[in-house]
């Protein structure tokens, strides 16, 4: 049954926030929506942060055209949440994620056909997989579509290289929907790594070391080179490596009050190169793996080639010789938002807080696929030509909107 319009746009704020909380999505990605008659639904607007989100911002759709009603922009992905409602009669709340572990089994094309006895109840006998569209775009709602129209009796659907949708007739079935599925992938992951890897029990470290053992480059790292984080302001930069925080001069390089570390070199060469304001270095253990690899990172997610870039080049890290590695590094980081550091993970450069979570967030997400989804033996790249075309709209519009 359908909800009453002011109830409808509280849940739907509510479950912005709830779906931050839960990591089934970050920033703004993702969104939500409620059915409030068989004509209507209301959804969540166009790039408005969740946390901030009030239900007068929730814009009122309707479901055979896609009109809309008032100024606010209602979300880029409104057709696919018709569709759901077109074709699912019983169906009053939809969530679309970007959720971490359903994204990387979509890369691999494959629908899920014998769901796991324990997640059966609430998913179904399959999850099936949308094919690959571009993001926002009317060919991705018609596969969608598509997709709901040959699995009727799906309720979580998965958008190669993208997300999910998960259609419930509550608020609350939605939501399990969306975690279910997301637990069902993990297992889908970890039962793939103890197929292929031939051992008895799974570890995030084991996954990790039969990666890197396979594509010939040893081990991890016993130790981590700590490349610091820094902030911009004016022609002074403030760099943190460690417990140690220096001032550094923008034209000379040299610490203000106190030494700069070597890595001081690597921010000046980064600052000079791109319009940015912070730099922050990731260490996080499959960041660290996939750097280890010396090779560079094609997008596998519409996210990553949106928020980081058309490529992340993998540059080394020579101790001894900052100087030509800085303004290698300086270089490679052209036009993006992150380089990889052979052996020791990654920087990323932002403007704001917010753009620091969304990059920290896609590149994990994005080393994470890289090592799952080789492992699966089924590696799919997001098309160049949708990767340029997402980046240059991200930066141009989106990028903007969320800041204001």
């Amino acid at each position: 049954m359908a909800y009453e319009i002011e109830e409808a746009k509280k849940l739907v704020v509510e479950a912005g926030k709830k779906l931050l909380e839960t990591g089934l999505i970050a920033r703004t990605w993702g969104n939500v929506s409620a059915r409030i008659s068989e004509t209507q639904f209301v959804i969540t607007p166009s790039g408005r942060a969740y946390e901030t989100l009030t239900p007068d911002e929730v814009v009122v759709v309707n479901i055979e055209d896609c009109s809309h009603e008032g100024d606010i922009k209602p979300s880029s992905e409104k057709g696919v949440h018709a569709a759901a409602y077109r074709h699912h009669p019983t169906v009053d709340f939809v969530i679309h994620t970007h959720q971490k572990a359903a994204t990387i089994v979509s890369i691999t094309g494959m629908e899920i056909r014998n769901v796991y006895d324990e997640f059966r109840p609430v998913l179904g006998d399959k999850v099936p997989v949308a094919d690959y569209a571009m993001s926002t775009t009317n060919a991705l709602r018609k596969k969608v579509e598509m997709c709901m129209m040959m699995n009727p009796r799906s309720r979580a659907i998965m958008l190669m290289h993208h997300g999910t949708v998960c259609m419930g007739d509550t608020y609350e079935q939605a939501f399990e929907l969306a975690e279910t599925l997301e637990k069902c992938c993990e297992k889908v992951i970890k039962d793939n790594f103890l197929r292929h890897a031939w051992v008895k029990e799974y570890s995030e470290d084991a996954k990790r070391a039969y990666f890197l053992d396979k594509a010939g480059c040893g081990e991890m790292p016993e130790t981590i080179c700590d490349l610091g984080s820094s902030v911009k302001n004016g022609e002074i930069f403030t760099l943190t490596v460690g417990d140690v925080t220096v001032d550094v001069d923008m034209y000379t390089g040299l610490g203000i009050n106190g030494i700069a570390p070597k890595c001081a070199k690597i921010h000046k060469a980064i600052y000079e190169t791109e319009n940015c304001t912070m730099i922050k270095h990731l260490t996080a253990p499959d960041v660290v793996a996939v750097s280890c690899t010396g090779e560079d990172m094609i997008p596998m997610i519409d996210d990553f080639a949106q928020i980081v870039g058309l490529d992340v080049k993998c540059c080394p890290w020579i101790d001894g010789d900052t100087d030509d590695c800085a303004d290698e590094i300086g270089k490679a980081i052209q036009s993006r938002n992150a380089v990889l550091i052979q052996g020791n993970g990654a920087l990323i450069t932002g403007n704001n807080d917010g753009d620091m979570q969304a990059l920290e967030i896609i590149m994990d997400k994005g080393c994470s696929a890289v090592i799952d989804v080789d492992i699966f033996n089924r590696s799919h790249y997001v098309p160049k030509a949708e990767c340029f075309l997402m980046r240059t709209v991200y930066l141009a519009k989106y990028s903007k909107q969320i800041d204001k």
